[in-house]
């Protein structure tokens, strides 16, 4: 009878703890597990589109990210602003597009030959949140948590790109960032859409969940940079 008694408590001891740390799962917050922080000096890139149908004073930008390992990406985030120079011409930001793309085979720009790996529009403003001034420019604060988790593969170049939607002329920027490989890809207008590689990084952040086996995550180095 004692032996029972014993069995018994053992099995709900272990069922108590499976439903702990289960529920410790479920209600850990995100970490970052790849960052881009902005630069003290400022700096924006600018990625916007003017609604509906573009225009051509529309830019963009993508920069590259890689893990050395298989990593799920559930939430970005980013830094960014609107450039004072233009007096507000574009209006506020009311959606954003973000999206993964694969890289080219030497891994120097996305693969724009084919759709995006991943696709999302935000629907809003991405929680749209003033942050600081950096270089005369009020920048702000923008999150995006995915719907369901995009797996990065191990040693694999990835490029995102984020775009703001504006009903004016677009003055959005994402903040210059450090922290990645010191080059990123834009398209400008010049004479007709222009594409470069040019230096520099965007600011944003990758976020997991907390509880990923027994690994630690340590943003900028072991995301391994952007290169």
């Amino acid at each position: 009878m004692l032996r029972r008694m014993v069995r018994i408590a053992a099995v709900l001891t272990l069922v108590v703890l499976i439903w702990w740390g289960a529920s410790a799962a479920q209600a850990a917050p995100p970490v970052v597990v790849y960052q881009q922080p902005p630069r003290p000096s400022g700096g924006l890139l600018p990625s916007s589109l003017r609604d509906p149908d573009g225009s051509n004073t529309d830019q963009w930008v993508w920069d590259g990210f890689r893990f050395g390992w298989d990593q799920p990406i559930t939430e970005v985030r980013w830094r960014g602003g609107y450039n004072p120079a233009m007096l507000g011409s574009g209006g506020p930001v009311f959606d954003f597009t973000v999206e993964i793309h694969a890289s080219t085979p030497n891994g120097a720009m996305p693969d724009l030959a084919v759709p995006p790996l991943a696709r999302y529009e935000v629907g809003g403003n991405a929680m749209e949140t003033p942050a600081e001034t950096l270089g005369g420019a009020l920048t702000y604060d923008y999150a995006f948590v995915l719907p369901a988790p995009f797996l990065a593969a191990a040693g694999t170049k990835y490029w995102v790109q984020i775009e703001a939607y504006q009903p004016g002329l677009p003055d959005w920027g994402i903040s210059a960032g450090l922290g990645g490989d010191g080059r990123y890809f834009r398209r400008i207008p010049l004479q007709g859409p222009t594409y470069q590689i040019v230096n520099g990084d965007a600011a944003f952040s990758l976020l997991a969940p907390e509880l990923q086996g027994h690994r630690s995550y340590l943003p900028m180095i072991s995301g391994g940079g952007g290169g």
